[in-house]
């Protein structure tokens, strides 16, 4: 989410042949004796920027070079072909002059106008968390996510709609061309299941003219699974997921995989598949399907029980979803001589 700047460039009428929207270079010739490289290229409001002159052959080094900025003489001297200012604020444009007077070359004269832009970019994942979750349902690979473009463009004291912008979109240095376009500040994309991360880059401009850039790195995190216990009334009490071991103070208890960060397309087309075991051997019920299993102890006595569970997404674009988790259970009161038992 890095500022940028717009960097607006004179170009002479004969040169371009046509006015443009924000920029002259003045002089120019059909061979232009002078490169200008600016540093950084987007700077953000108020950040250091650097303007350095280069030239074919060694004629800069003799040539009386002055600098302006905003109308002022900030720097000259023989061969000054570096100058530095600080950026405006955001929408506050500064303007920088530069003559070059040289008996190779004659006088050469450019001018450049900076105004600072923001362009913010905010995702979100379609992945799944709990009800009322207060976190950020996070990406993980091969799922879709968002990005949406959040511009702050100022020009001569007016503020910029996003609708005026076009952006132009990229994912992983690869154009979506059918996803960029005026007004197009949401980008919507099925991120590749053998990526660690997705980088999201966006171009904006305000008609023919460059004005910012944009981007954004996503990172995959593996999906989650958490037990929760299951109240009759209550329903899930996802206000506290299980620790790794429990105490059975009933006869039964219900409990409630539920899955992190797993596609939300996935579960809703059920391909999501649960695998439980009880005491390493695969074990089922009425909802365990669906992540829900309910153990009741047999008999008398005490003991204790290792739970597992599996969950596979098992979409062949998003197989590398997967997450388990695992419970001891403890339970019972007396040992018999026939020992315990527990089971669904």
């Amino acid at each position: 989410m890095r500022p940028k700047v717009i960097i607006i460039f004179v170009l002479a009428l004969l040169f371009l042949g046509a006015p443009a929207a924000y920029a002259q270079i003045s002089g120019a010739a059909a061979i232009d004796p002078v490169n200008f490289v600016i540093t950084p290229e987007a700077p953000a409001p108020n950040q250091q920027v650097t303007v350095e002159a280069q030239g074919v052959g060694t004629f800069l080094g003799d040539a009386m070079i002055t600098w302006q900025q905003n109308g002022k003489t900030v720097s000259s001297g023989i061969g000054q072909k570096v100058f530095s200012f600080t950026a405006g604020s955001l929408g506050m444009p500064t303007r920088v002059h530069v003559v070059i007077n040289s008996s190779v070359q004659g006088t050469i004269a450019r001018d450049f106008t900076f105004i600072p832009t923001t362009i913010n970019l905010l995702w979100e994942a379609d992945t799944t968390v709990p009800p009322f979750y207060r976190g950020k349902a996070l990406y993980s690979a091969g799922s879709s996510f968002k990005v949406l473009a959040l511009p702050q463009v100022v020009v001569s004291g007016a503020t910029v709609s996003p609708s005026a912008l076009s952006y132009q979109w990229s994912v992983n240095d690869t154009p979506v061309v059918d996803q960029s376009g005026k007004g197009r500040t949401v980008l919507q994309v099925d991120g590749n299941q053998l990526h660690t991360d997705e980088e999201i880059s966006v171009a904006v401009y305000l008609n023919s003219s460059h004005i910012g850039d944009a981007d954004i790195t996503i990172p995959a995190v593996d999906p989650n699974l958490v037990l929760y216990v299951k109240d009759p009334l209550r329903g899930v009490l996802f206000d506290q997921a299980l620790p790794s071991s429990v105490s059975l103070t009933g006869q039964e208890i219900t409990l409630q995989a539920e899955p992190y960060y797993f596609s939300n397309d996935s579960k809703e087309s059920g391909s999501l598949s649960y695998a439980w075991t009880l005491n390493g051997s695969s074990t089922s019920g009425p909802d365990s399907a669906n992540g829900t299993l309910t153990l009741r102890q047999a008999g008398a006595g005490e003991g204790a029980a290792s739970l597992g569970v599996q969950l596979q997404n098992m979409d062949s674009s998003r197989i590398v979803q997967a997450a388990q988790a695992a419970l001891q259970i403890f339970f019972g009161g007396q040992t018999t001589s026939s020992g315990p038992t527990f089971g669904i």
